[in-house]
Order: C-alpha cells, then sequence, then structure tokens
C-alpha cells in the first residue's frame, strides 16, 4: 500500500484513488455475476476529503519508517511542513521523527508509537471490515 495510487482486480482486491478507497466484494460468486453484467464490484468505498487523503499518504508511508518530503509536495502540490508543520514540529521535539536530506525518517521510538497505534486502526477498521465483508457481499454501509 505504499503506492500512490492503485486498482486492485479480483475478490477482495482493493483500488486507491486520488480521492477514494474501495475495496471489492469477498463472494466469488458476487463478484462475477457483477462483472458478467458490467458492473464494478465494489462492496465499499470510503471518499477521501484531500486532508484525510494526506494523512492516509502518510500512514502507509510510515510502514518504509521514511518519507520523502518531495514525493508528499509532487502529490498533493502542497509542501509537507505547510499541510502539518505543527504535527512535524511536535513529532520531532518528542523524538518521534528526523530529517536527514530531505527524508524523515521514524526513530525507534517513532517505530513503536506507530506500530503501537497502528495496532488500533487495524482492529478498528480493517478488521471490522473483513469481518463484515465474510458475511455480506454488499453491505450499505459500515461505522466505526
Amino acid at each position: 500500500m505504499t503506492r500512490d495510487n492503485f486498482i486492485g482486480f479480483g475478490c477482495s482486491a482493493t483500488s486507491l484513488l486520488k480521492d477514494q478507497f474501495r475495496i471489492n466484494t469477498f463472494s466469488v460468486e458476487e463478484y462475477c455475476k457483477r462483472i458478467d453484467h458490467g458492473l464494478l464490484p465494489t462492496a465499499l468505498h470510503c471518499d477521501f476529503s484531500v486532508r484525510q487523503r494526506m494523512i492516509y499518504w502518510l500512514f502507509w508511508r510510515a510502514y518504509t519508517m521514511k518519507i520523502v518530503i518531495a514525493d508528499f509536495e509532487k502529490f498533493f502540490g502542497v509542501p509537507l511542513k505547510k499541510a502539518f508543520g505543527a504535527e512535524l514540529t511536535i513529532a520531532r521535539l518528542t523524538g518521534m521523527i528526523i530529517e536527514k536530506n530531505g527524508v524523515l525518517e521514524l526513530t525507534d521510538k517513532g517505530a513503536f508509537y506507530f506500530h503501537y497505534y497502528e495496532s488500533f486502526y487495524t482492529l478498528a477498521y480493517i478488521d471490522k471490515m473483513w469481518g463484515l465483508l465474510r458475511h455480506e457481499a454488499f453491505p450499505r454501509s459500515m461505522k466505526l
């Protein structure tokens, strides 16, 4: 998920677009029916605000333990420090990140807390989504 955008094909595949995230149905039968009728097999989708998309981008980049500052501006058209200056200052002052040659690196402390809180995200969002989609091919919605 460290690509800026991607399109997934097949059951349970995900697609990440500039302004939304989509996940296909987990049901092979329902997936095939949709494809046969020329319909998208999307079971759930999330429309992002620009700020949400920026946070999502940063979240997945943190998995690599390095965030190239210029990549953010290239993708969003706004400098990272303009969009998240206060947050980056706090992260730097608390020893979560360091900056080297235009790259933000998570320190050991930053990596620990990132993965600690990421587990809450996984339980609250991904596990709930997968659980719902295992039982319902096309749910109307999902609330966290």
